[in-house]
């Protein structure tokens, strides 16, 4: 798709395909919580390993993307009203 047939809706669209990440440490924490500790306790370490691991492999990646992103050249979006910017 070429950069001028991007509008809005279809920047959205884009997004909204992008599908939710379920790390395994945010899990541990959730069920966790659930009983009434914030910190994660009586855990096997294998599991609390695997979260661990997955979890700064995640923080790698989002920061590598973002850096990509950073670099990006810019696309007009000439049909997106953007009411904020006035502010």
């Amino acid at each position: 798709m070429s950069a001028n047939a991007w509008t809005g809706d279809t920047l959205r669209d884009c997004l909204l395909t992008i599908p939710v990440v379920d790390l395994k440490g945010m899990a541990l924490l959730r069920e966790c919580r659930s009983i009434g500790g914030f910190f994660p306790t009586g855990i096997p370490r294998e599991p609390l390993i695997e979260a661990v691991t997955e979890i700064v492999a995640y923080t790698e990646r989002s920061q590598r993307a973002a850096e990509a992103l950073a670099n990006l050249t810019p696309i007009a979006l000439k049909t997106f009203d953007m009411l904020e910017y006035g502010l």
